[in-house]
Formats: structure tokens, sequence, C-alpha cells
């Protein structure tokens, strides 16, 4: 299967961790509020960013801001659901 765009590594790594921890539901539901909430989604997120590290929020501030990686990011998340 062909991915439309590809995701940056740290956002592969989050990913990987959330398919580990049978976690793809919950990461759903956080990246849909999120891109609800659209440019105001991704504010939020670098916000937080100085308080739960750069690396672990910027490149997903950065994929809400992008809707290819967003997208593709939504899809991988998919890759690895069950059922």
């Amino acid at each position: 299967m062909e991915r439309e765009a590809s995701l940056p590594a740290p956002l592969e790594r989050w990913v990987d961790a959330l398919h580990a921890r049978k976690l793809d539901d919950l990461a759903h539901l956080f990246v849909n509020f999120l891109q609800i909430w659209g440019y105001a989604g991704s504010q939020l997120l670098w916000m937080l960013a100085p308080f739960v590290g750069d690396t672990t929020v910027t490149p997903l501030a950065e994929a809400l801001e992008d809707p290819q990686t967003l997208n593709a990011l939504h899809a991988r998340i998919t890759e690895g659901a069950p059922g």
C-alpha cells in the first residue's frame, strides 16, 4: 500500500509506539480532536511544547498545519488498527 505522503521520523516512531501499546483508537480520537480545532489545535500543541518536549509535540503540530501529512498520519494509524 503506497502512502500519500511520508511521515517525519518522529511521527513514525509515535505511531509505532501507539500500535505497540494498542492505543490506535485513542490516537484517532486525539488527532481528530486536534484536527477539528485546525490551526488552533496546532497552536495548542506549540504552547505545550516547552512543557512536554519540543521533539514530542513539534512534528504533530506541523502535521496539523499540513493536510497531506495529516492524511498520511491518519492512514498510518489505520494500517495497524485491528479490524
